[in-house]
């Protein structure tokens, strides 16, 4: 037994010895020339390796090295495209007698990855990008077949004890758009990895442009098909904080779920999904496959759609001492919201999918169990079958915007049914003068997105029909009451306390064009009222020239109870002017004396008439009739 011990002794130290003189016999210093060589002959590039190489040769093989760098091809500024502080790697022996491949634990430390693209679109790596995509030339038949006999050999199996990267470094700069992005103190862990088994992965680093400041974390679980065809991220959490110029405050997005690809079908899926960026929250899936034309699918959904609160998060801008200043009080410039948006990148897009929410915020306005189906193809964007509660009613639209023409053409179709007018109004645009419950039916085109551009291009048409309503603002029947006491010459009645006018039914079609709308056909009835009316409203300036055209039909009262039976069947002038947000309303007094004394003259020459008739005969009291308007007139009666 002591013996045998001996002979273990002894070839433990043969073994080490052996190892010992292997590595003395190893000329690390030719081994660089040998890897600078090559790299000149392969690239045309300089290779500087000012670091150690170090090698292992038991119980894995493996080897460190220093600081290396590989310098830019010529025709870019001085400097590395690559360089590393140190890598280190191993790769156990024993297991590749066995046809399997087990490596160590993989270290970087201190990469450093600068990507340069020249204003005339060329990169620093292009030159590499060509090497690779040359790849080897194709051998004879035998050396195919031969090939081919070692394919049928099962794989080799492969497993990875670890990655580790450390304080690496990613540099973007773009000379054609004088841009550069920088994300530096990446850090990345991913542990004993094998294809067919998931792995804890962990991953930080911070993102410098010179609008945009984040630090990026995030950890999941990576997941490899033994066919190296599929990967996939579980129990993925990214967060990101991001301030900056482009960024009003300070912004925290939190992405959830699991994502997949698929790199024969170069298809990225992300199911389940789950988005936190400030006031959006939505859930559901999204995928992306990488063509000449990115495909975009989506079916997302979400309890609340706060579009105001969205717009007023990304609208504050800094002030002079760095403080936010709210969205609400901001203005923009003239010149920029006269501005049209380049939207021609949505030519490079093809996305269908589907929007869902609960409630929705959006110009004041609030809607309920919203649906949009969207679909975005060679420039031209539809949203269909757009449905949602909206107070009280419904609302059914659908809207078009082709992006191929500058500026965009856009048209909207839209349906109210059964909508509280006043409501709407009031959150809408704050107005808040006409009642009832509505219907209404908008068919417009424009061309241009800016404000302005809107409101000069748009064309269409729109009907609208309101039932049991009101308008406020305005009481026309107390209205006529006090022309008719100014007319008489009569105390003029105090004014009412309640300004508004009843109505059964409102009806107008509207011509919407040039900068403009209006109607020659609106009508207005209640028990005591009917009104036609006609005008127009100017939709740059907001002014309103309306005219109602009111007629008493039932029974008007003045100040003293009696019953103003000579207004009845009278057309009296009502005018609306003023603007969308103060319109005023008053009788055309001119009008109003000018009908009242031509229906006394009439109501007197009727009654002068039956007198003669009852008094000088019918015979003669006709001769008098025939004769009395001529007279009348030459009175200027």
């Amino acid at each position: 037994m002591k013996k045998l011990l001996y002979v273990i002794a002894a070839l433990l130290l043969l073994v080490v010895a052996g190892l010992l003189v292997m590595t003395q016999l190893v000329d690390t210093e030719r081994v660089k020339r040998v890897m600078i060589e090559q790299t000149r002959e392969k690239t045309g590039r300089t290779l500087v390796i000012d670091g150690d190489l170090s090698w292992r040769f038991f119980p894995s093989l493996g080897f460190t090295l220093g600081r290396t760098a590989l310098l830019n091809p010529p025709g870019f500024a001085e400097g590395a495209t690559l360089s590393i502080g140190e890598v280190s790697l191993d790769v156990a022996l024993r297991p590749l007698f066995d046809h399997r491949l087990e490596i160590g634990e993989a270290v970087l430390s201190n990469a450093r990855l600068h990507l340069i693209t020249r204003a005339d679109g060329v990169s620093n790596i292009d030159d590499l990008r060509a090497l690779s995509a040359a790849g080897e030339p194709a051998g004879d038949a035998d050396e195919q077949a031969a090939a081919g006999e070692q394919d049928e050999r099962p794989p080799m199996s492969f497993s990875l004890a670890g990655i580790r990267v450390a304080d690496a470094e990613v540099v973007l700069q773009n000379e054609a758009s004088n841009t550069l992005t920088r994300v530096n103190k990446v850090n990345l862990e991913l542990a004993a990895f094998a294809p067919g088994q998931a792995v804890p992965l962990r991953l930080s680093g911070n993102l410098f442009r010179d609008d945009v400041q984040a630090n990026i974390g995030g950890e999941g679980r990576l997941w490899l098909a033994p066919e190296y065809d599929r990967l996939r991220l579980d129990e993925l959490v990214l967060n990101v904080g991001a301030t900056g110029r482009a960024i009003p405050g300070n912004k925290q997005l939190q992405l959830q779920g699991s994502l997949a690809y698929d790199l024969d079908r170069r298809l990225a899926q992300f199911n389940p999904l789950a988005l936190q960026l400030g006031a959006l929250d939505v859930t559901g899936e999204l995928s992306l496959r990488h063509r000449d034309t990115p495909e975009i699918r989506f079916a997302l959904a979400t309890g609340m759609l706060d579009v105001d609160a969205l717009l007023a998060e990304w609208r504050s801008t800094q002030g002079a001492a760095g403080e936010v200043v709210s969205g609400a009080e901001v203005t923009l410039p003239t010149s920029v919201a006269a501005a049209e948006p380049d939207l021609s990148w949505l030519r490079g897009l093809d996305v269908q999918g589907r929007l869902t929410a609960e409630q929705v915020r959006a110009q004041g306005m609030e809607l309920e169990q919203l649906t949009i189906s969207v679909q975005l193809e060679q420039g031209k964007l539809s949203l269909d079958d757009i449905q949602a509660a909206l107070y009280e009613g419904r609302v059914e639209a659908s809207g078009e915007l082709d992006v191929n023409s500058r500026p965009a053409r856009f048209s909207v179709q839209k349906r109210l049914t059964g909508v509280n007018a006043r409501k709407l109004l009031d959150d809408a645009m704050g107005l808040d003068y006409l009642e009832g419950r509505a219907d209404l039916t908008v068919a417009l085109q424009g061309r241009g997105l800016s404000a302005g551009a809107i409101k000069r291009s748009v064309s269409g048409s729109s009907h609208l029909e309101v039932t049991d309503g009101a308008l406020h603002g305005v009481n026309i029947p107390a209205m006529i009451r006090r022309g008719y006491a100014q007319v008489k010459g009569q105390p003029l009645p105090a004014e009412e306390a309640v300004q508004k006018t009843d109505f059964s039914a409102l009806n107008a079609d509207f011509d919407i064009g040039d900068g403009k709308i209006g109607t020659d056909n609106l009508t207005m009835a209640s028990p005591l009222l009917r009104i036609e009316g006609k005008g127009e409203g100017d939709l740059l300036d907001e002014s309103l020239d309306v005219l109602l055209n009111t007629s008493v039909v039932g029974s008007l009262k003045g100040q003293d109870g009696e019953e103003l039976t000579e207004l009845k069947n009278i057309t009296l002038p009502v005018r609306i002017s003023g603007t969308y947000q103060d319109p005023r309303y008053g009788l055309d007094m001119q009008q109003v004396f000018d009908r009242y004394l031509r229906d006394k003259v009439d109501r007197e020459a009727e009654r002068l008439q039956q007198r003669l008739n009852e008094k000088l005969g019918d015979e003669l009291g006709d001769k008098l009739q025939q004769r009395l308007p001529g007279l009348l007139d030459k009175l200027g009666l």
